[in-house]
């Protein structure tokens, strides 16, 4: 049983509230059942905002899938600001599948909305959809994950956290509580998705490669249950005595690999450290039981900042290219479960 050293506390320059916003923690592929469970859907303007900025206009949404609480949090936090604002909101549901997501954006090119805003799949395979938008002078803002595209051709603006910093931020709370170095497995989204690679690109770059060796990486597909099976292989193939430490690129992954863990005999936090990103609320309870070392958050409130965004281009303001929301990484030392999603 290793003994955990205390960590640092990583206090950032950010506040966690509704303001904030985050990046992407759902994937690439998810179950049959999640297409066929796509939905559409479309509300009114909200009559206690008639006086809204959005009043008389539609946002539409495409979202990449509802496979996580991430995901549905991020959709109703932009529906609730866009209908407080007064506007009409339209959603659709890409169910995972990038083919779809790229008909979606069309349908909603088709049906007229004001204003486009898009959660991407992957880095490519939106570009000639987004293009159309655009040429249809429809402005639309990127939320939580970049493509591989250029601004004013293929989008307005992108929101988004600084995904290698979160990764770079887990690196740093691993190197405290084992200063002395150790095996690290190491379990992404995939690589045709910026949030994944930054991560994992941030928090490689930032160990010290003298002390820490990757002794296995696998792709989680961003699910619970996938990230739980690719564990289970890691353990049988290595050995889960010659593994230190766990680092996957959102906490919900982390959750399957902790069961897996645990089914092999071993004590998360403590036989083998466990590090992740969002911020959930699973998480941040078991850094609480000392079963996780540290999340980094990744916000899906993007509502507020999305309307906020809407409202400077009604009202003919330049934006930002880009636009970057800070997070902050959560340890034993400064973790509050409420702040959880």
């Amino acid at each position: 049983m290793r003994k955990m050293k205390k960590i640092a506390t990583f206090i950032m320059a950010a506040v966690l509230t509704v303001s904030l916003v985050g990046c992407s923690s759902n994937g690439n592929k998810t179950s049959s059942d999640s297409k066929d469970n796509a939905s559409e859907q479309a509300t009114g303007d909200n009559e206690s905002s008639t006086g809204g900025v959005l009043k008389g206009k539609t946002v539409g949404f495409s979202q990449t899938d509802s496979m996580s609480s991430w995901r549905t949090t991020e959709t109703d936090s932009i529906k609730a600001a866009v209908e407080e604002a007064g506007g009409k909101f339209i959603v659709k549901d890409s169910g995972g599948d990038i083919a779809t997501q790229e008909t979606d954006i069309r349908d909603l090119v088709a049906a007229g909305v004001d204003y486009l805003v898009v959660a991407p799949l992957e880095n490519n395979g939106l570009q000639g959809a987004l293009k159309e938008a655009m040429d249809n002078e429809i402005p639309v803002i990127l939320v939580d994950r970049a493509i591989d595209g250029e601004v004013g051709t293929h989008f307005t603006t992108a929101i988004m956290s600084d995904f290698v910093w979160e990764g770079e931020q887990c690196a740093k709370a691993l190197m405290e509580a084992l200063p002395d170095g150790g095996n690290v497995v190491i379990i992404n989204g995939g690589y045709d998705s910026s949030t994944s690679t930054d991560r994992q690109e941030g928090f490689v770059n930032a160990l010290d490669t003298s002390k820490y060796n990757i002794v296995a990486e696998q792709n989680g597909e961003w699910l619970m249950d996938k990230a739980q099976s690719v564990m289970e292989n890691i353990i049988q193939a290595q050995g889960g005595e010659n593994i230190d430490a766990v680092f996957a690129v959102t906490d919900d992954m982390i959750q399957g690999a902790k069961t897996a863990i645990e089914a092999a005999g071993f004590e998360p936090g403590k036989d083998i450290l466990t590090l992740g990103i969002d911020g959930t609320r699973a998480a941040f309870e078991d850094i609480v039981a000392g079963k996780q070392l540290a999340s980094c958050t990744c916000s899906p409130y993007f509502g507020p900042v999305v309307v906020d965004t809407i409202t400077k281009l009604i009202k003919g303001e330049t934006v930002p290219e880009n636009i970057t929301n800070e997070d902050v990484l959560y340890t034993k030392d400064n973790v509050n479960v409420e702040l959880g999603y």
